[in-house]
């Protein structure tokens, strides 16, 4: 305990747990105890009054307290807002500082034993094909996962629980290598629209994993919402109103013509995607 002021002092003050973390918590926890070493000074003119005087003192006193109270309380207040803006500074410092993902811009590389890796800001798929000796077959694991960034606190990197795999298979039997790399070929050609851009747009229901503090992290984008289908049930209400009058096809409405394939100058259709294909060993 630490003692108040002067040698003489009637009471003992522990104040130990103030402080400020700035931005988070302030703290002003005072006790006082009684020094009965040094009190008697101070004591003896009060024991003298009357029980109803000391009463009244007494009351007079604890009026006053909780007018400091109420002052510390505004001032509390006031703290409160301050220290706001505060934090909200400092996780405006954490998003422009989070680091951009690692990726390989959307060619594979190959990583340590035997891993292949294509990826992009928004999805990395890795692949890897073992040999069992033991029973001479061929294992393939594979996975495609978000590549979120890492967030501020890297112990809650997800700490929304949602699931960063987009699909996986672990130790896939295979007779053979070539069989082996075909099923890889064949899972890449079904997941590869995922890899034709740097910065694919994000699926909305992952939106929290590529935001930093609540905010979306810089470059990326929300894919447009999926169209709901209509209610079959309302459509058919809506046709049971027709007549065939109503659902005949005017003679005079001439049919859109198709749009021609525009060709680039060999002669091929401008539309045609140059396929890229799982790396072979």
């Amino acid at each position: 305990m630490s003692e108040k002021d002067s040698r003489d002092s009637f009471y003992f003050l522990n104040a130990y747990q103030d402080g400020i973390t700035p931005g988070q918590k302030i703290t002003i926890q005072h006790n006082v105890s009684y020094n009965d070493w040094r009190a008697a000074p101070h004591l003896a003119p009060l024991v003298k009054l009357t029980d109803a005087e000391i009463n009244q003192r007494k009351e007079a006193s604890i009026t006053l307290e909780k007018e400091l109270y109420a002052k510390l309380k505004q001032i509390a207040s006031e703290w409160d807002e301050q220290a706001a803006h505060t934090m909200l500074l400092e996780r405006a410092l954490e998003y422009v500082h989070t680091p951009e993902v690692e990726h390989t811009a959307n060619e594979w590389k190959e990583r340590e034993n035997g891993v292949w890796e294509i990826s992009n800001r928004t999805y990395k798929m890795r692949y890897q094909i073992t040999y069992a000796k033991a029973t001479d077959i061929y294992l393939v694991s594979w996975g495609i996962i978000y590549n979120a960034p890492k967030q501020p606190n890297s112990k809650y990197a997800n700490y929304w629980g949602d699931s960063i795999y987009v699909a996986r298979q672990d130790k896939k039997k295979y007779p053979s290598m070539e069989a082996a790399q075909n099923y890889i070929q064949g899972r890449f050609d079904l997941y590869s629209h995922l890899f034709r851009e740097l910065s694919p747009p994000i699926p909305n229901e992952c939106k929290r994993m590529f935001s930093i503090n609540g905010c979306l992290a810089p470059g990326y984008t929300l894919a447009p919402p999926d169209k709901e289908e209509p209610d079959k049930q309302a459509v058919d209400d809506l046709l049971a109103c027709l007549d065939d009058t109503d659902t005949a096809v005017p003679s005079e409405i001439q049919k859109v013509p198709d749009k021609p394939v525009e060709k680039n100058s060999n002669g091929k259709s401008k539309s045609t995607v140059k396929k890229k294909h799982a790396p072979t060993r």
